[in-house]
């Protein structure tokens, strides 16, 4: 399915709300959603806090008092947000990334930005036919920034189609770094995301990641950045050639292993050899096995 044919069917006035779950383990839990403004965008959204009491008032600030509520008793609660809402961003709060611990539907409110980042209790994103009754991934069809959308969190699968109606997404980020709990990339994850800029750190520090499709750039030709985007993924057995992105200027610390005992395999692409050259310091550090290694430039390795 084209990236048009995805435009048309991600235009709907169907209206869906933005639901997860936390899960308080003491008396009087304080949450405080993580609202944030993007691009001069501000929140217009109501919340049902899922604990039997009234819902927020109109929510039109992101730092708004009426973000914060407290959880009287210990339990498991359905946030559930309605209205538009540009930007949802944990950020690694020490606050709250503890309590969330299940994405139940994106729905759709205009999101631009989300990130999860340091939710460990997060072992799942759902899947598209779960969700097809309430938006699908069509809620993330306006997002421009992915930076840092799954980082640490516990997630053990990527759905190959989770990004399939995003395609004004431009940065990517360290979007599924730090997880220790993935083995591989679906193909097809980022098909259809054209503007994408930047995959720096993107799976940075996945320790467990093993296989990558080789293909897996080959439709995002506006890349410029691929600094340390595998770096420390010292369980991956293969290296991509990156021959459709031909507007890339830093590949710096892209392969950069933290010790020799790393399973990367196959043939370095000779990113050197580009006009103009890249930067790419570090690029290949101690990447033994690859069987050009031996003729990689030192400021490459």
């Amino acid at each position: 399915m084209g990236i048009a044919r995805r435009l048309v069917e991600s235009e709907s006035s169907a209206v869906f709300p933005f639901v997860f779950k936390i899960t308080t383990t003491t008396a009087n839990t304080v949450f405080t959603t993580p609202l944030v403004d993007y691009g001069g965008l501000t929140p217009s959204v109501i919340i049902s806090w899922g604990d039997g009491g009234p819902n927020s008032p109109l929510i039109t600030s992101s730092t708004s008092v009426d973000r914060i509520h407290t959880f009287v008793s210990a339990g498991t609660y359905t946030i559930t947000i309605s209205g538009f809402m540009p930007g949802f961003r944990v950020d690694n709060n020490s606050g709250i990334r503890n309590l969330i611990t299940e994405l139940v539907q994106w729905g759709i409110v205009g999101l631009r930005t989300v990130n999860f980042y340091g939710c460990v209790n997060l072992t799942a994103i759902p899947g598209s036919s779960s969700l097809s009754g309430v938006g699908g991934y069509t809620g993330l069809s306006e997002v421009v920034s992915f930076a840092s959308f799954m980082r640490g969190t516990r997630i053990t699968a990527i759905p190959a189609d989770l990004f399939d109606y995003s395609p004004n997404a431009t940065t990517f980020t360290d979007s599924f770094s730090s997880i220790t709990t993935i083995t591989i990339v679906p193909d097809g994850l980022f098909d259809n995301v054209p503007n994408a800029t930047t995959f720096a750190s993107c799976f940075f520090a996945c320790t467990t990641l093993a296989s990558v499709p080789l293909t897996l750039f080959d439709n995002c030709p506006n890349v410029v950045n691929f600094s340390s985007t595998f770096r420390n993924c010292r369980a991956l057995g293969s290296v991509l050639q990156y021959s459709n992105n031909n507007s890339v200027t830093i590949f710096n610390n892209v392969y950069n292993m933290s010790s020799t005992a790393n399973a990367l395999t196959g043939s370095a692409p000779e990113l050197w050899n580009r006009t103009p050259t890249p930067s790419g310091t570090d690029a290949f550090n101690n990447c033994i096995n690859l069987t050009n290694y031996a003729s990689i430039p030192v400021n490459f390795k």
